[in-house]
């Protein structure tokens, strides 16, 4: 899907795994916080101020989670990166 600003593409929602030793949200591509992070994205994984962002995008693979479930929605291997 094109959005005005980068190009999402949907997926099946998947979780993410989690570091119990760690005590990290771990991406499928085994990206955390502590390596390469997150950023605080719109829907689309364009980022956004971290105010209130209800998504984030995987700075590795550009994979789009969703904050509250830590479930991954979709891809944006392209985004806006606007003034961030």
């Amino acid at each position: 899907m094109n959005t005005k600003k980068g190009t999402f593409i949907p997926q099946d929602a998947e979780e993410m795994g989690y570091h119990e030793y760690l005590d990290y949200w771990v991406c499928k591509c085994k990206n955390f916080e502590k390596l390469d992070g997150f950023n605080a994205s719109d829907r689309y994984g364009n980022l956004i101020s971290p105010i209130g962002a209800e998504y984030c995008r995987c700075e590795r693979c550009g994979s789009v989670i969703e904050v509250k479930s830590h479930t991954i929605i979709g891809i944006n291997p392209n985004p806006d990166r606007g003034r961030f």
